[in-house]
């Protein structure tokens, strides 16, 4: 499923860019060949009027083909030349004037940037799921030694401002923030009613994966599901509430990982919980409204290995921040046995829970290796906690936002250049070379991300189209050669001069451009590929196995 979503999203955006060349060339009488959405041999084809309309075997780009616009030259390209012999030289692109060859050229990426506002429409008319606006500018945690912590900033502290912009959302704080690399930057936030005004320095920490303060958004815990015969089946909880306090034991409003760890803290107590009911679906016009109401409710005690979690109905662990450096426990690790015993993954919870306080004997299966994996089975002696236990399922509170449709058309133009704005950043950033070419994402990448994005949900896809859909513009106009933006540099250079540039120069242009390009595209997949094998254990291990096969 993953190549076929990766298949619709890149044809469809590809289309797009390709519609707009073709559609300006049409318009200004030029002569179009062929119109394909691929490379390489076609699969399939009709001919209407003097274009041919294929899609082609390599589904990783497209083109059109105009009579005298073509990388080789037509007295080089025997086939070409008598393809063409018979057009006239006013349907030629080579003989139209300068600034028709340029809306010609610039028409792929602008309908590229034009085609994200009916994108951005068609995503808030949808909806996007949306962290609770009560939190849109409030802390939540704070990575350690981040310029946010040495400042002074702690969690629940709301940010007001940032340079003097009066930020409203998560997103401006993140777009603020990382417009300022490196720069001194005066941000005001309020703690407890008290504003405070603190002189922060925006970071690039590739080593703590982060880019801005070191700062993320408060996250409320959200009940998604409650487990039969549990503390909370038997309470007045439902799903969708909110739970942000425990009272008597916090005073303040708590996340969702900070909410889990107290109600860890109590196993078998009386705990009154402070819920918020929120509108599950609300229109972006409407003002949010919630009840709130407070539940008593006793913890059940379970049993739990101490630091680490496990992914639901699969047996692979997560090492929780708690973990000591020299733990012996891994994430990744898969439980394959409990005190020799194998538990079936869908039980597993219900097993830990029961087991008493004390220790225990885990038989846990590694992989182990960066490309070239092998598994192997530790038994590590791992501690059994207490821990309360309410029988629910916790997410990040959110919910689904709604537009009208006018407010919808309102909103589109502004989305889609939050998207300009970020393709611009990173683009300055590379080019600054804070960030390196690693960080660039090619077709294996791009096909990872859109196969998880429509596993999470139409409005995720969406925004994954957005944002390809925003870059191949930008990135074509820039003035580099065979892009888009290259060929702009040549037109722009032959009105300056007032007469063609020579075949000689414009040829040795384009060859250097699609070479740099090559080497580019090459180092791009190669760095794709091989983080697509670090992440997937089963091509690691196909590659050991081949690698032992063959007495590597």
């Amino acid at each position: 499923m993953t190549l076929l979503w990766f298949v619709i999203v890149i044809g469809t955006i590809v289309f797009v860019h390709e519609f707009g060349h073709f559609i300006v060339a049409k318009m200004c009488g030029v002569y179009v060949d062929t119109f394909s959405l691929g490379f390489g041999p076609r699969i399939f084809w009709f001919k209407f009027g003097d274009t041919e309309y294929r899609i082609s075997a390599i589904p990783l780009g497209g083109y059109v083909r105009m009579a005298g616009q073509v990388d080789v030259p037509e007295e080089y390209d025997k086939e070409l030349s008598e393809r063409y012999k018979d057009v006239p030289s006013y349907q030629r692109y080579d003989k139209q004037s300068v600034p028709k060859r340029m809306a010609i050229i610039v028409a792929g990426p602008l309908m590229n940037l034009l085609f994200a506002l009916p994108v951005a429409f068609l995503l808030l008319f949808t909806g996007t799921n949306e962290s609770l606006d009560v939190d849109a500018t409030t802390i939540g945690s704070i990575i350690p030694d981040s310029p946010a912590q040495i400042s002074g900033l702690i969690p629940g502290d709301k940010v007001l401002a940032i340079e003097g912009y009066k930020v409203k959302t998560w997103n401006d704080i993140v777009k603020q923030t990382r417009k300022r690399i490196d720069k001194k930057t005066s941000i005001t936030y309020d703690r407890n009613g008290r504003k405070i005004t603190a002189e922060i320095t925006p970071v690039l920490d590739v080593k703590k994966g982060f880019m801005g303060i070191g700062i993320s958004e408060m996250k409320r815990a959200q009940i998604a599901g409650i487990v039969s015969n549990s503390p909370a089946s038997k309470s007045t909880l439902r799903i969708g509430d909110v739970v942000d306090k425990i009272i008597g034991v916090r005073t303040t409003e708590l996340s969702r990982d900070e909410l889990i760890k107290e109600i860890r803290k109590h196993p078998n107590q009386k705990l009154l919980l402070g819920i918020k009911r929120f509108p599950p679906i609300r229109y972006a016009s409407q003002s949010n409204t919630f009840t709130s109401t407070n539940v008593f409710i006793t913890t059940k005690r379970a049993g739990k290995i101490e630091h680490i979690s496990i992914i639901p109905h699969s047996g692979i662990i997560f090492c929780e921040e708690s973990a000591p450096t020299n733990f012996l426990v891994k994430t990744g690790d898969e439980i394959l046995l409990i005190n020799g015993r194998k538990i079936d993954p869908e039980k597993l919870f219900e097993y830990i829970s029961s087991l008493p306080k004390g220790k225990a004997v885990l038989t846990v299966e590694r992989t182990e290796g960066r490309v070239t994996k092998s598994k192997k089975s530790i038994n590590i002696t791992v501690n059994i906690v207490d821990i309360g236990q309410l029988g629910v399922s916790f997410i990040a509170a959110q919910q689904r936002i709604l537009y009208h449709p006018i407010n919808a058309i309102h909103e589109a133009p502004k989305r889609a250049m939050e998207k300009v704005d970020e393709t611009v950043q990173v683009l300055s950033l590379l080019f600054q070379r804070k960030i390196g070419l690693k960080s660039l994402a090619g077709p294996v990448g791009i096909a990872r991300m859109t196969g998880a994005a429509a596993r999470s949900g139409f409005d995720v896809l969406l925004n994954i189209v957005l944002l390809i859909t925003v870059n191949l513009g930008i990135i074509n106009l820039l003035p580099l050669p065979v892009l888009d933006g290259g060929h702009l540099v040549l037109l722009a250079a032959e009105g300056i001069y007032r007469k063609p540039l020579s075949l000689k120069f414009v040829l040795w242009y384009q060859k250097i451009g699609f070479f740099l390009l090559i080497a580019l595209m090459g180092y791009v997949i190669y760095n794709d590929t091989l983080r697509w094998i670090i992440d997937s254990d089963k091509i690691g291990l196909m590659i050991g196995k081949l690698t032992q096969l063959l007495g590597m």
